[in-house]
């Protein structure tokens, strides 16, 4: 898992997330990865390199080589393989196994979550708004200042939007369309899905909010 006196900086999640652009190295992530443990047997590893110019998710399940599942940059990105319950799930899992509070794997992942609806995207930001409360790095005025995401301050964007989440078997959840940018895609060769799906079914059943 991540330095905690690093999830502590206000600054390191301002780059992270983009919202701060400007020159940093953050050698240690380069050197090692952030490794966020799921179960006994699977890690996801989190490389954001040193400057989180291109910002990788892998799932390790000690079988050869980590798996690429989502990756985000600025050009040909595609970051979007988690859906919201899950996301919980993991972020609730991680932060037992890895002694952190949930607040931090949840921040952490949530680039990776997928939505196909207003409702959905509006919940997800709701969601981290509130982590970014929990974390206490943040006062009221700053999370009343917090920048509109584009697709709710430009509502005609959905209008040409394609993108969904569907249940496929035999790869469980897929998420589709010309503007999914996701790799969990039914027929992907190149997705883990046996080893995400069992993954997925070894995490707690308890799907309350953060």
């Amino acid at each position: 898992m991540m330095d905690l006196a690093l999830a502590q900086d206000k600054k390191f999640w301002a780059r992270y997330e983009w919202r701060l652009q400007d020159d940093f190295a953050y050698q240690e992530l380069e050197e090692e990865p952030i490794r966020l443990p799921v179960t006994d047997e699977v890690d996801l590893v989190l490389d954001t390199g040193e400057d989180f110019s291109y910002i990788s998710l892998m799932i390790d399940d000690g079988d050869e080589e980590m798996i690429e599942i989502a990756w985000d940059d600025e050009a040909h990105f595609h970051p979007f393989v988690l859906r919201m319950e899950e996301w919980q799930r993991l972020s609730r899992q991680i932060s037992s196994r890895a002694g952190v509070p949930e607040w931090i794997p949840a921040l952490l992942l949530q680039r990776f979550v997928g939505y196909d609806s207003p409702g959905e995207l509006e919940a997800i930001l709701r969601q981290g708004m509130e982590l970014r409360r929990l974390s206490g790095l943040y006062t009221a005025d700053e999370l009343a200042a917090w920048p509109e995401h584009p697709f709710l301050a430009q509502p005609s964007l959905w209008d040409k939007l394609d993108r969904r989440w569907r249940e496929q078997p035999p790869y469980g959840w897929v998420f589709e369309g010309e503007d999914a940018y996701s790799l969990r895609i039914a027929g992907n060769p190149d997705f883990p899905f046996d080893a995400w799906n069992q993954m997925l079914a070894s995490l707690s059943g308890d799907k309350e909010q953060l």
